[in-house]
């Protein structure tokens, strides 16, 4: 997309939260953001101690809630590894086995 190797960084603790890259993980170089603006393109970047400590609780599948003023909303039904924000009968529309 033209931005050389902006997305090419290497990252530690980076858990995956959705199938479109949206990640949780550490972000040192943006440290001096966090808590105060978004500098993201759409992570969740966190010091090198907290993203370990997150990293070590967490299995897939857990569910992940972000909130605050500058929220987006939830995210679609199927982008990510759970959609329990969806009825049973609507998954169940959404299953390959159907």
């Amino acid at each position: 997309v033209g931005l050389g190797d902006a997305y090419d960084k290497m990252v530690d603790h980076s858990m995956r939260l959705t199938w479109s890259g949206m990640y949780a993980h550490a972000a040192p170089w943006n440290a001096k953001h966090f808590g105060r603006s978004n500098q993201s393109s759409g992570c969740i970047g966190m010091s090198d101690a907290d993203a370990a400590w997150f990293y070590a609780q967490v299995r897939p599948g857990d569910p992940f809630e972000i909130t605050g003023k500058d929220t987006k909303g939830v995210v679609d039904p199927g982008n990510g590894f759970g959609a329990w924000n969806l009825s049973w009968a609507a998954w169940q529309q959404r299953s390959a086995l159907r």
